[in-house]
């Protein structure tokens, strides 16, 4: 496994070599990844990580969970997943990109994009000026139609996909409940009731959803920065370590896009992007059940933020309760008071 600093200054010096000769190449961290910048491609590298979602502790997980990646990102990134390569330590004890030698980790190569066309940063800069990305969101529904209405139907029944969601409303208890966060634990515990009542409530409309084949296999992380405002549309990134958290109602997934693009500030992209989708599949869920998809991912948005406070040493400490309470503030709006979902 190749985790020490040594060895990541090894790789980036080879990719450097390799690919990048004019420059030197860029190292990167994120919570389960290093990521090696090139001017033309960004190479990604697996940490040896295991939580409440994935094992990749072994390198066969992390081979599987590359191809897996690899593969079901292309089909909205064709072009920009280019395969996997090993990496090798060879007989005298040097590593190499490809090549002789013994395979000992994987990396995901991938054509890297303009920086400047991510949707973050488009909105970071213009959040409440539609007219700035517009034209771009309205190519960006088209492709996720075309995407939704090709999508695989999930076989599981209503039943069993709603034992998915309660095992995920399980853990955000579990981590929201924590004694670290005793001070909110009040308008946690009210919140996670109402929903338990709204979940009840609007089952036989998520059924509905579910007979009529709705239920897909979807992208599973459809939030601003995994989508490239190219020509066309570029969303990568997809949620490739459970099938089951990608089984969603394609309305499902852009109310979790346009919560993430409304935290940013834009609030016009939901109705937006809703209205498309309305049009373009032509049918939807009713009202309620959209805002209750909303609620659940709002509820596990805040448990993903403070979970990062729960390991030894959190990146960025300091960012993580502010941001989380963003998003309970949404569920705790859609699911409390009198006219809560919940109520």
């Amino acid at each position: 496994m190749c985790d020490g600093r040594g060895d990541l200054l090894q790789i980036a010096n080879l990719i450097e070599h390799k690919y990048n000769r004019s420059q030197a190449a860029t190292v990167q961290e994120t919570s389960k990844s290093w990521l090696f910048l090139t001017r033309d491609h960004v190479f990604k590298l697996k940490k040896k990580v295991r939580d409440d979602l994935q094992d990749l502790t072994s390198l066969r997980a992390r081979l599987d969970n590359s191809l897996t990646e690899n593969d079901l990102n292309r089909r909205l990134a064709p072009r920009v997943y280019l395969g996997i390569i090993p990496v090798v330590e060879r007989s005298d004890g040097r590593l190499n990109i490809g090549g002789a030698g013994e395979i000992i980790d994987w990396l995901v190569k991938m054509h890297r994009l303009p920086a400047d066309r991510m949707l973050d940063v488009i909105l970071e800069t213009h959040p409440t000026n539609p007219q700035k990305s517009r034209t771009h969101i309205e190519a960006l529904s088209r492709t996720l139609v075309e995407f939704y209405r090709s999508a695989p139907v999930s076989l599981l029944n209503a039943g069993e996909l709603a034992t998915n969601m309660r095992e995920q409303q399980q853990l955000n208890r579990e981590c929201l409940l924590n004694a670290m966060f005793a001070q909110h634990h009040a308008r946690f515990q009210a919140t996670f009731d109402a929903l338990d009542r709204a979940a009840t409530k609007h089952f036989p409309s998520f059924e509905s959803r579910v007979k009529a084949g709705w239920i897909r296999e979807c992208h599973g992380d459809l939030r601003p920065e995994h989508i490239c405002l190219v020509d066309p549309p570029v969303v990568f990134d997809c949620l490739e370590f459970n099938r089951n958290l990608r089984l969603v109602d394609p309305f499902s997934e852009v109310m979790f896009l346009g919560l993430e693009a409304a935290i940013l500030g834009a609030t016009w992209i939901k109705p937006f992007l809703i209205d498309r989708l309305l049009k373009g599949l032509g049918t939807g869920p009713d009202p309620d059940l959209l805002q209750l998809y909303e609620a659940l991912h709002a509820l596990l948005r805040t448990r993903l933020c403070l979970a990062h406070l729960l390991v030894p040493t959190p990146r960025k400490p300091e960012k993580w309760v502010p941001l989380g309470l963003r998003y309970f503030e949404v569920a705790e709006r859609l699911l409390c008071g009198p006219t809560g979902l919940g109520s």
